[in-house]
């Protein structure tokens, strides 16, 4: 029997947003995408962030229509698992990069955990690893599979029993609607001089400015053609956008660079010039360093 269609997403209601990094309401249209055109990319006049101005209401129903499918998870993997194995080799490496520039070690929290790759790979390189994820099933799935504590809490109001020499973020803060919220919290939970490591896409990847530049001259229309889809990402990030926002936010960035999901860490010798050198990969990775000062505790 062929799967049931899901029916077409109707947002109830629409808001009026200024840039998410930098507050700014200076910005130019930046493209229509989705189903229809009916959703608007602006690209902020100040920072260089491309974001979603109008959007769907940040409501239950948006949630609902954004993340159904990830918070009905099914459990297919399990640690060791055979056919995981290059995957976590990825994530291996990038935890090895990420301890060298943390010397205390002390405690990691990943900010999203999902189904662990990354707290499996990090937990025996610090003396203690947790998690935060907002999802039951993957938090129960987490917490048995691999043995490490993970938070039910949403980040910003999150309140553990002790502070962090890093926190790692990869791929949740494009998602959140008040994305300084997350750095002052980070700021409060991180030792002092603690250490930042955030992943984003980068709209800036020349996969997406090929794909604008037919859009533009008319060789592409960049229409969804599933009605049930929703723009989950609040905003796309860029590198200059994240640089200011981190600076802002009191974080020094001591590394960044892009990558593939296929070489987390771009060290292939063609990734070295082409991800980590000319920034045209399609992720983002930004290790920053908070301030002596910038804690918020």
């Amino acid at each position: 029997m062929p799967p049931v269609p899901k029916p077409a997403y109707e947002p109830r209601s629409w808001e009026e947003v200024p840039c998410p990094l930098c507050g700014s309401g200076r910005s130019r249209l930046y493209e229509r995408f989705g189903w229809r055109l009916r959703f608007t990319y602006q690209s902020c006049l100040d920072c260089g962030l491309v974001y979603q101005s109008p959007r769907p209401r940040y409501d239950d129903d948006f949630v609902r229509a954004a993340y159904g499918d990830y918070f009905t998870f099914s459990e297919g993997f399990r640690p060791g698992d055979p056919v995981n194995h290059a995957t976590q080799a990825n994530w291996e490496e990038l935890v090895v990069e990420m301890a060298a520039f943390d010397a205390r070690r002390s405690a990691v929290l990943d900010v999203g955990s999902c189904m662990g790759n990354f707290l499996l790979a990090a937990r025996p390189l610090w003396k203690r690893a947790e998690g935060v994820e907002v999802s039951e099933k993957m938090r129960a799935f987490v917490e048995r599979e691999i043995g490490v504590r993970v938070h039910g809490e949403r980040f910003e109001t999150l309140r553990p029993e002790g502070r962090y020499s890093c926190i790692h973020m990869s791929h949740v803060i494009e998602h959140v609607p008040d994305p300084s919220a997350w750095m002052v919290r980070a700021r409060e939970l991180l030792e002092e001089g603690g250490l930042l490591v955030v992943a984003v896409p980068n709209m800036l990847s020349l996969d997406r400015r090929w794909q604008l530049a037919l859009k533009r001259a008319g060789l592409r229309r960049g229409e969804w053609k599933d009605p049930s889809r929703t723009p989950d990402h609040l905003f796309e990030p860029t590198i200059p956008s994240m640089l200011r926002f981190l600076d802002r936010h009191g974080f020094e960035v001591v590394s960044h660079y892009t990558y593939s999901r296929s070489d987390e860490t771009s060290r292939r010798p063609f990734n070295r010039l082409y991800r980590r050198r000319l920034l045209l990969g399609s992720n983002a990775r930004f290790y920053a360093r908070l301030r002596p000062g910038a804690s918020g505790v």
